[in-house]
């Protein structure tokens, strides 16, 4: 028995290195001697056997130096993780390799070390990389068993340096070139060292490869917490991960078997006690029941297939990666990609998804169809952290493959009326050239310069409602009130420098047909997500990001998302557009019962032409979600039926109302610099005691077309007009 082991520490092997005796590093001199001579003699018969000198000179010259960057330099798995540091999806690579690499000294207080020593290398302490004898003994072995030996010459470092090099081919030159590799390894690194190479590249089975990655897949635990018995059945499966698989009913039998040698073999060289030995003889191992939450071969996430292509992409931007090495290193070296992603809110929204009725509320009448329809979502976040992309899901149903259509961020439709705050009414609430009571006549206009003699723009409904307040254009989302402020008022320069803004470039396309919607190209969801998210703060915008950091294997930044912000509209803008657009879900308004229960709420609906496409577009104090409902159109331009025209809104009402649950009420915050006045909705002007009906309305300081003066509808004519105080 091996008694030179050292006394464990609450049962735990060590490896302490100090204290060596003096007998002890005698015979480990006079051991490592012996075994240098043996060497030479194994040398010298190679040269006599007719082979020479010259050649194995040169099979050692050109033997290429094994490196541990070798480890880390395209087989380490890559993974992706949520916002609160759950594990979402891991990248194996082209290969398929699942490895998490674990430093030795983690898992050095478990039995890992012993198991492997005992049952591969048992001479790994003494020898200096190759170990005679046991290359002997499989000589031996061989001879005696038809040439077929009963084990294998090589040590753990041996071992160690195939796995570095890659080298499998069965020839005198590998394998001379790997005992010189081995034994310059020992003369580089330490055995804790060596050992720790060992357990990050050992295949163990299945797509597994390292300690880690088997010991979250078998037992579902930390390599750091494996017992005795799990570490003697996992260090048995290397010798034939096909044969030991523990995931096969045979392969576990016999991989269950092997763990009792392993257990024996520990016990003969005095690695453990007997009374550890025959209670781990009778402990009944409890492998994982459950299957791994995520996988290499698992379907991901319309979020997780964009923050992989947003990684690659930033990679080439701002690493200077070709495309290609960019994708090598996502998939292949062990990157750690954390991301802005809410399980909680990405499961809300497949919910909301995956529910057919909120898709089609009438079979018969999609039965002609060339598709069933479809719809895309994005939400992000307002707060706490603008900016942050909390989920998306980029079409109807189950996703049933990777990097599939995701219409939320690939696909670009028109926006319709969901453009109007964004492109007309925010950016001349800005400039000052309206106010939220300024009043404009809904009546028949000539706006399109093309066709002068044509009614342009008509509205939704027939007919025309007359004067009203902007506030009630926005509610009513009125098309000619929307084209004649953006043509007239506000002008389409400013317009198009407003959407740039807040990431809508549209910079050449400046005509009229933008204040309804009507684009050469349309926007993602996504970009509508992030621009709406702007009047959520304070006129800030931040382009929408999906990860805070990128890491490589040995946790040095490659990415780091930093969000910058740009502040698009005044603050009050912002408050009072937010106004405005609570009034859209409110009776009359076209989303009308779509607000979040007991929550602030604001958004703007959207429809094209011919109902073709529908939007919801809308944001509470947490967060901004928009939506798109339609068809794909490979087939054809296909109008929405009737029955499914309000399905955006219904869409977006399910999920968001999921999002908000337990969520604390909170309102939007409103500056103090935001001035009331009480006026007059005929005229837009500041209320007297003759006016039929006023209204409180919000007035950012000021701003050239504030109410000055009096109504002057609604006067008495033997009494002088009474004189306002004028707005700021």
């Amino acid at each position: 028995m091996r008694k030179e082991f050292k006394k464990r520490l609450r049962g735990k092997p060590t490896h302490s290195a100090n204290m060596i005796s003096i007998p002890r590093l005698v015979g480990l001199t006079v051991g490592r001697v012996l075994q240098l001579a043996l060497v030479l003699l194994i040398i010298v018969g190679f040269v006599l056997v007719g082979l020479g000198g010259g050649m194995l000179v040169g099979y050692i010259t050109t033997a290429e130096p094994v490196t541990v960057s070798q480890l880390k330099s395209g087989t380490e798995t890559s993974r992706i993780y949520d916002a609160d540091g759950n594990e979402i999806a891991i990248l194996t690579g082209s290969l398929n390799i699942n490895r998490e690499y674990v430093p030795f000294s983690v898992v050095k207080g478990t039995y890992i070390d012993e198991a492997f020593m005992a049952i591969e290398d048992e001479r790994y302490l003494d020898h200096i990389g190759i170990d005679p004898r046991r290359i002997g003994s499989a000589i031996l072995s061989a001879l005696t068993n038809g040439g077929t030996p009963a084990h294998g010459g090589s040590t753990i470092t041996q071992q160690t340096v195939k796995m570095l090099s890659g080298a499998d081919q069965l020839s005198a030159q590998r394998k001379i070139q790997e005992w010189y590799n081995a034994v310059r390894l020992e003369q580089q690194k330490s055995k804790d060292e060596i050992m720790e190479l060992y357990i990050n590249l050992v295949p163990m089975g299945n797509s597994y490869v390292g300690l880690q990655s088997a010991a979250k897949a078998y037992f579902d635990k930390e390599a750091s917490e494996l017992t005795l018995v799990e570490c003697a059945f996992l260090a048995g499966i290397p010798n034939r991960p096909a044969t030991y698989n523990p995931l096969t009913e045979s392969g576990r039998r016999n991989a269950l078997r092997r763990m009792r040698i392993v257990l024996g073999k520990m016990h003969e060289l005095g690695m453990i006690e007997d009374e550890e030995y025959e209670e781990a003889l009778n402990v009944e191992l409890v492998f994982r029941s459950r299957p791994q939450s995520v996988s290499g071969t698992q379907i991901n996430s319309y979020f997780v297939d964009y923050v992989i292509g947003k990684v690659i992409d930033d990679l080439v931007k701002q690493r200077g990666y070709s495309k290609s090495m960019a994708e090598i290193a996502v998939y292949n070296s062990g990157l750690r990609i954390e991301t802005t992603m809410s399980s909680k809110i990405q499961a809300d929204v497949e919910s909301t998804f995956k529910t057919e009725s909120l898709f089609v509320t009438n079979e018969e009448a999609i039965a002609g169809l060339p598709s069933r329809p479809q719809g895309s979502m994005v939400v992000v976040e307002n707060y706490p952290n603008p900016g942050q992309i909390k989920a998306i899901v980029g079409g109807y149903g189950d996703k049933t493959g990777n990097f599939v259509l995701n219409r939320a961020v690939s696909t670009q439709r028109q926006p319709g009326s969901s453009i109007k705050p964004l492109a007309v009414y925010g950016p001349a609430l800005d400039t000052g050239k309206i106010t939220a009571a300024s009043v404009f006549t809904d009546q028949a206009y000539n706006l399109d310069p093309a066709r002068p003699n044509v009614v342009y723009p008509k509205n939704s409904y027939s007919g025309y409602k007359g004067n009203m307040p902007v506030r009630n254009a926005v509610k009513f989302s009125v098309n000619t009130i929307a084209a004649y402020i953006w043509k007239n008022v506000l002008g389409g320069d400013t317009s198009l420098q407003y959407l740039k803004l807040v990431g809508l470039d549209r910079s050449d396309e400046n005509y009229v047909s933008i204040a309804l919607g009507g684009f050469s190209y349309g926007m993602t969801t996504l970009e509508m997500a992030g621009a709406y998210a702007t009047f959520a703060n304070q006129g800030l915008y931040t382009q929408p990001y999906a990860y805070t950091k990128v890491t490589d294997a040995d946790g040095k930044i490659l990415l780091e998302n930093r969000p910058t912000y740009t502040q698009v509209y005044k603050p009050e803008t912002a408050f009072v557009m937010t106004d405005i657009l609570r009034g859209v879900m409110t009776p009359g308004g076209t989303a009308n019962g779509n607000a979040v229960p007991d929550m602030p709420t604001a958004g703007k609906t959207g429809t094209t032409d011919d109902n073709v496409d529908k939007w919801l577009c809308g944001y509470t104090p947490y967060y901004t979600a928009a939506v798109w409902y339609g068809y794909d159109n490979r087939l054809g331009r296909t109008v929405i039926p009737t029955g499914d025209r309000n399905n955006a809104r219904r869409i977006w009402s399910d999920a968001m109302n999921k999002i908000h649950e337990g969520l604390e009420r909170r309102e939007f915050e409103k500056p103090q610099t935001v001035i009331s006045a009480t006026v007059c909705p005929d005229s837009g002007l500041l209320a007297t005691p003759y006016c039929p009906k006023t209204t409180r309305e919000y007035f950012i300081p000021n701003a050239m077309m504030n109410p000055k003066d009096s109504c002057t509808i609604h006067t008495a004519p033997e009494d002088p007009i009474v004189s306002p105080v004028p707005v700021p």
